[in-house]
């Protein structure tokens, strides 16, 4: 209709004007004092174009376009039509580029040597994932882990089932822990706390299950049945079994409508079969120069415990309260050592923070995660008018306190306690310059106590 119509006022127009240069008026008779019009038709000048020609024309022309128009239109919906059919394919990405200084004393450098400055991409990942109705999958590889690339996210399942909510098979993570399933991404420091490093278990090879409850999604459930030694390809083998069963529960019982204030409380337990008749802990301080070799040394270690079967035990608590945050978890972790008996090692982490700019900490009620900060005013973005627009991005200033203690009856692993300070700058929600100093203090029961300094920075960019 709008084409039509502009075509009729344009011929319309080109009519009117054609026959007022055809038409003169007659000169004023002097003679007879009185006004008088003469009917006169004046005949087309030689050469003109007859306008009911061009009208004809364009009338023509018009039918071919909403003809043209049409046939577009058709094309489309049998694309779309088409594409229904397939499974959609979106794509996503990061990077994170680190730089590291270490300081050591003499007698964590005489322990473990020299702990070497270094820069690293932390993360180099590429991953795509989509779904077709009810499927759904992601395929996600790093390149700047060991593996180069290192299978991380590779599974398929599906959304959205009566009482299942989502079931998955494949490579993903246990669901274990407020910090290990809080993507890297929207973590508050450039790593996690030691105690995820020592105790909480990575991705494995595997099936589970998670829902929400309630209709206002107050809380999850989540379980799965996985191999426990899964390399960084999803592969396992032997003949021994290496079982794994875990579980998590979430629960909110205080979130307000605008999302900026509430409470998370959880609770998660792993039942773990070894497959190699031992098992091992270890945790390095809250620093790490990405693959490189030589890289921050494990600064406490139990060595190969003789183990068939062990337990994970975690508590986990978070408090966001507008740009103020708190959040804390605790890990128990026994083990029943076939040559030394019962073992108990345990860690434990809190973490304050507070954005300076007045932004808060996003929660998923989905998964029972932390999500995508949104900083109010962006660092950098493109103006309503030409031309850019600056602001100060998102400002957040935090601090953690982390113990992780592996000395149990016979196997004296160590105790460490890190200090770590954190200074984040959100220039978007995508893009991150991160700032973090980590004190670590080593308390060994045979060589004694010893100190690590770390100062880095990261940019991290995520799409």
């Amino acid at each position: 209709m709008p084409i039509r119509f502009a075509c009729f006022v344009g011929l319309s127009l080109a009519v009117a004007g054609w026959f007022a240069s055809q038409c003169t008026a007659q000169e004023f008779s002097e003679a007879t004092q009185e006004s008088e019009f003469a009917d006169t038709t004046v005949p087309p000048e030689p050469g003109a174009a007859d306008p009911w020609l061009e009208i004809g024309a364009l009338r023509n022309r018009l039918d071919q376009l909403e003809s043209a128009n049409a046939t577009r239109k058709a094309a489309d919906a049998t694309k779309k039509a088409v594409d229904a059919k397939k499974p959609t394919v979106k794509w996503s990405g990061e990077l994170q580029a680190d730089q590291y200084w270490f300081n050591q004393d003499e007698a964590n450098k005489a322990q473990f040597g020299d702990v070497e400055n270094g820069s690293d991409f932390r993360r180099a990942r590429i991953a795509m994932f989509g779904d077709y109705g009810p499927s759904e999958y992601r395929l996600e590889m790093d390149f700047a882990q060991s593996g180069r690339p290192t299978f991380l996210d590779v599974w398929a399942g599906f959304k959205d089932i009566p009482g299942l909510g989502r079931i998955r098979v494949g490579h993903f993570f246990e669901p274990f822990s407020l910090e290990r399933l809080t993507s890297n991404r929207f973590q508050t420091y450039m790593e996690r706390s030691q105690v995820d490093q020592a105790f909480a278990p990575a991705r494995n090879l595997g099936v589970g299950a998670t829902n929400t409850v309630g209709e206002e999604e107050v809380g999850t459930w989540a379980i799965g049945l996985f191999n426990n030694n899964s390399n960084a390809y999803g592969d396992a083998t032997g003949d021994r079994f290496a079982g794994v069963v875990t579980g998590r529960v979430t629960w909110l019982p205080w979130f307000n409508d605008r999302g900026d204030e509430f409470l998370h409380l959880g609770f998660a337990s792993s039942y773990r079969h070894t497959g190699t008749g031992f098992v091992q802990f270890q945790a390095e301080s809250e620093a790490r120069l990405g693959a490189n070799t030589p890289n921050v040394p494990f600064f406490i270690n139990t060595g190969k415990i003789a183990a068939r079967t062990y337990q994970l035990f975690g508590w986990e608590a978070a408090l966001v309260k507008g740009p103020f945050s708190l959040q804390s978890e605790v890990t128990l972790t026994p083990v029943e050592s076939t040559y030394d008996g019962g073992l108990l090692f345990y860690g434990w982490y809190v973490d304050a923070s507070y954005f300076l700019t007045g932004e808060h900490r996003v929660y998923r009620k989905e998964f029972g995660v932390f999500d995508r900060v949104e900083p109010a005013r962006p660092f950098l973005k493109f103006a309503d008018t030409d031309g850019v627009e600056f602001g100060p991005g998102a400002w957040q200033v935090a601090t953690r306190l982390s113990q992780v203690d592996l000395n149990s009856g016979a196997i004296q692993g160590g105790r460490q306690t890190d200090l770590t300070v954190g200074l984040n700058w959100y220039l978007d929600p995508y893009t991150r310059v991160y700032f973090n100093y980590v004190h670590a203090m080593i308390d060994q029961p045979v060589d004694g106590s010893s100190t690590c300094d770390s100062l880095a920075m990261r940019f991290s960019f995520d799409f």
